[in-house]
């Protein structure tokens, strides 16, 4: 049955500062859920309507969640749209999205929750973590990109988990010749850059670990990436 989302705008607006709302994306056929996202207005719509788009243009789908889409309508199914929260502010937004990014596996989202490196930890880890020294800044100039075990499981590898893909400015990353991958606060590891590229409105590098910065490497980030202004995973030397 199509809808749209003009005649319930008004249950999910509480106000124009609590606009937000938090959705998950459900496959019928199994129940499980494969996406979830934050937005306002028709946002939880889009996606379904993108996917409409390309089947009807006879273009492959460009992301695990279009595809996963376009097989559930193929099947002559719709996809189960669940409201998790709403009446949010965006700030809030992020934070429900994130706690649920953690609480299911194999999601087709592309990048991780809004400030992943406050997500779900075990104790150990997380004393560990907070327990571990923090390195001295060195002369280079790096990007720090946050990632988590799910997504490195999910990837394949702390590359793979690490390389792509982010929303930032192209042209900025393309100044920085290394990459420091982080979990739980502690660098894991250090790439160097050997090409900065775009991947629709987001970006990835390819690259390869390097012994330039191994000083680094084993120790915890400071402080001041680690605040809840710095929550983006892909940050740049301050």
């Amino acid at each position: 049955m199509e809808f749209t989302f003009d005649n319930i705008v008004a249950g999910l607006n509480f106000s124009e500062n609590r606009k937000y709302y938090v959705y998950r994306l459900v496959d019928p056929r199994t129940l499980q859920t494969f996406y979830v996202g934050k937005g306002c207005g028709d946002r939880a719509l889009q996606h379904i309507k993108e996917a409409k788009s390309l089947i009807s243009k006879y273009e492959d789908a460009t992301s695990l969640k279009t595809q996963q889409i376009a097989d559930i309508i193929a099947a002559g199914k719709e996809v189960i749209i669940v409201i998790h929260r709403r009446g949010l502010t965006e700030r809030e937004a992020f934070e429900v999205e994130a706690a649920l990014i953690d609480s299911y596996s194999n999601l087709s989202n592309i990048q991780k929750g809004h400030g992943n490196d406050r997500g779900c930890i075990t104790l150990e880890d997380l004393y560990l973590s907070l327990n571990t020294e923090v390195y001295q800044e060195p002369e280079e100039k790096y990007i720090i990109i946050k990632t988590t075990p799910e997504a490195i499981n999910a990837d394949g590898s702390l590359y793979e988990a690490t390389r792509k893909a982010w929303k930032a400015n192209l042209d900025r990353a393309k100044r920085y010749k290394y990459v420091l991958s982080v979990v739980y606060g502690i660098v894991r590891e250090v790439y160097e850059v050997e090409e900065w590229y775009r991947i629709d409105d987001r970006i990835g590098f390819h690259g390869k670990p390097t012994t330039a910065l191994s000083s680094l490497k084993g120790k915890r980030i400071p402080d001041k990436y680690r605040t809840k202004g710095s929550a983006n995973p892909f940050l740049y030397k301050k």
